[in-house]
């Protein structure tokens, strides 16, 4: 198994500092168009069905091609194929500003989606690679906060774009390709791997073709997909929805509504860096996984079924809470399972986010495309159901902290 150098290089935070930029990149990148939906239907003369198709086929290109990018990683090397997914979603970002026809659009997305696909695996596998094991969670927490910062940030500021650009919805796209070219040239010319001492390999045994046989073979890794798969469901449709549902169902404003919507990334943001500082101190995982599923489920029931404004806010900060607070140690829970290595941990990032993100585009296109016969509220209520698999497969998953050990230890003693 490998083992990272003992040393702890200060080029490592470069490193983070280059993730955490792609990562908030990449998130303002696709949910662009979700505060504008509005204006780009009327545009486009398209459907909500085929609104929601254009931020949900990302999730499908990611779902699909993040098996691409840990088969680059493998091949070529995590930076590469990092550096290949980065520069293609930021070029197919800006050419979607460029677009007229909804055709060209899903099509930009497309190449947008596979570029965010590749990219998927390779920033855990470059935090393995930099960072101790005790860094670990605290890397992760910092990671996880940087997609809820930029899911914030593109609901607080994107109305305020649109109208500053004159009501250009092109305009907005190319200006979140722009961010994510040059997080890009960043990654070109600052970015490098790390390496890593290996134990020689006897030569009788052959490399082989794949991690992702073995990585399948991990219970650990198929529970946080299943997940994950039905925790995006959910996630992908409200934030999606939400500021349309505010809009048509309760009269709000598209300002109104897109800032009403950022409470939740708000929100998360505290929850993430909480549930990371959270699992570090404790040394648990568990505890910081399927009870937030649970409040999660909460938030979302009642975003859509409670009418007061005052409702709607405090449900938005618990679906924050409960989709950010263990997203920590989701990632430190996979990378401390038994047998992961860094090379193994691209590919499971992959595999589990795939997952997820086939269950992120399945819902905006299915519950647009279901609206028009069973109504918005109806939908978003009823596609609540799948929240159950987070709570069902994070409960069965197996403890990796430290602190587990400490637990069991304090268990076993006999009472006073």
């Amino acid at each position: 198994m490998p083992t990272a150098v003992q040393s702890r290089p200060p080029y490592r935070w470069v490193i983070e500092a280059l993730v955490i930029v792609m990562l908030i990149a990449q998130v303002m990148a696709w949910l662009a168009p979700a505060p504008i939906l509005d204006p780009m239907v009327k545009s486009l003369g398209i459907s909500l069905g085929q609104a929601g198709l254009l931020i949900s086929v990302i999730a499908l290109c990611i779902a699909i091609f993040s098996f691409l990018g840990a088969f680059v990683a493998e091949r070529l090397g995590t930076l590469r194929a990092l550096l290949v997914g980065i520069w293609l979603m930021g070029i197919a970002e800006i050419a979607s500003g460029f677009t007229h026809s909804f055709g060209l659009l899903l099509l930009c997305r497309v190449l947008e989606g596979i570029g965010y696909g590749i990219i998927i695996g390779p920033p855990a596998a470059l935090v393995m690679q930099w960072f101790s094991e005790r860094e670990w969670p605290w890397m992760n927490m910092v990671n996880s906060v940087c997609a809820y910062i930029g899911i914030f940030a593109v609901y607080a500021i994107t109305a305020p774009i649109y109208h500053s650009l004159g009501a250009s919805w092109g305009k907005v796209l190319i200006c979140y390709g722009v961010m994510a070219a040059l997080v890009a040239l960043a990654w070109t010319l600052l970015g490098r791997e790390r390496p890593i001492e290996t134990a020689p390999a006897p030569r009788h045994e052959a490399r082989p073709a794949s991690n992702l046989p073995e990585v399948l073979r991990m219970r650990g890794v198929v529970l946080m997909a299943i997940a994950l798969f039905g925790g995006m469901w959910v996630f992908q449709l409200y934030t999606a929805f939400l500021p349309e549902f505010f809009r048509v169902e309760r009269g709000l404003s598209l300002d109104q509504a897109a800032s009403l919507t950022s409470l939740l990334p708000f929100s998360a943001i505290f929850a993430a860096a909480a549930g990371g500082i959270g699992t570090a101190l404790a040394g648990l995982r568990r505890p910081f996984l399927w009870p937030l599923a649970i409040l999660s489920a909460i938030g979302c029931a009642g975003a859509v079924m409670l009418p007061s404004v005052g409702a709607m806010r405090a449900c938005l900060v618990l679906i924050g809470i409960g989709s950010a607070g263990g997203l920590a140690a989701t990632g430190t829970l996979i990378m401390e399972l038994p047998g992961m290595t860094p090379a193994k941990m691209s590919t499971a990032f992959a595999f589990v986010w795939a997952v997820g993100y086939a269950g992120a585009f399945i819902s905006p296109f299915l519950g647009g495309a279901l609206v028009p016969l069973f109504g918005l509220r109806n939908v978003m209520a009823g596609f609540l159901v799948l929240q159950l698999m987070p709570i069902v497969a994070m409960y069965l998953l197996p403890e990796t902290g430290p602190g587990r050990k400490r637990f069991v230890m304090a268990s076993a003693q006999p009472a006073a």
